[in-house]
């Protein structure tokens, strides 16, 4: 009977210290507050269908490169056959598949046509393009890839080797390399002697 006695307080003792533990985890779970998703991270949104790190695509055609996208990061939106992209770096190749210029950003939107072409890519936030020896820098531009066309519509600073341009606005064709600079230019040359 002693026995008995000793096993239901045990019992009764461990039912205790369960209970005890079951609710203190049940206020811990009700006094925390819902994550958003930006808490809980891009692969959670649930409109996006793909989420991709180091993200990196080639259009090649007839054994030559035509374009390349790298990023950090990347979003796909099947819906809008859009991709969102962080830290991206778009390369432009020549016709003989050379590098005719590249361009960089803080994001970029990359829009689709279909899974192998690429119809335009917008990239915002210190937006760097090289041609040659030329370097641009702007805080947005896009590219259209049927026109073969970089616009910014805003100031845009340039450096050569021996000039330095701001502007309002510019256009380039990337296959001829021809560059238009469409307000306000102010240009300074500078001449070899200067540099020594």
């Amino acid at each position: 009977m002693r026995r008995a006695r000793l096993r239901a307080g045990l019992l009764v003792v461990v039912a205790a210290g369960l209970a005890g533990i079951g609710v203190q985890v049940w206020r811990n779970m009700a006094a925390r507050a819902p994550r958003t998703a930006e808490q809980l991270g891009a692969e959670f949104v649930p409109e996006v269908e793909q989420h991709i790190r180091n993200f990196h695509r080639v259009k090649v055609r007839n054994g030559r490169m035509e374009w390349e996208i790298q990023a950090d990061d990347a979003r796909y939106f099947a819906k809008e056959d859009t991709v969102v992209v962080q830290g991206p770096k778009v390369s432009l190749y020549t016709d003989e598949g050379g590098l005719q210029a590249w361009i960089t950003g803080d994001e970029g939107r990359l829009q689709l046509a279909g899974q192998e072409e690429l119809r335009s890519v917008v990239l915002t936030g210190s937006v760097v393009l090289w041609l040659n020896d030329i370097e641009l820098r702007t805080d947005a531009a896009s590219y259209d890839r049927s026109r073969d066309l970089i616009t910014a519509a805003g100031a845009v600073d340039i450096k050569g080797r021996d000039l330095d341009v701001r502007a309002v606005g510019m256009e380039v064709d990337v296959t001829p390399q021809r560059l238009r600079l469409l307000d306000d230019v102010r240009t300074v040359i500078q001449s070899d002697a200067s540099r020594s």
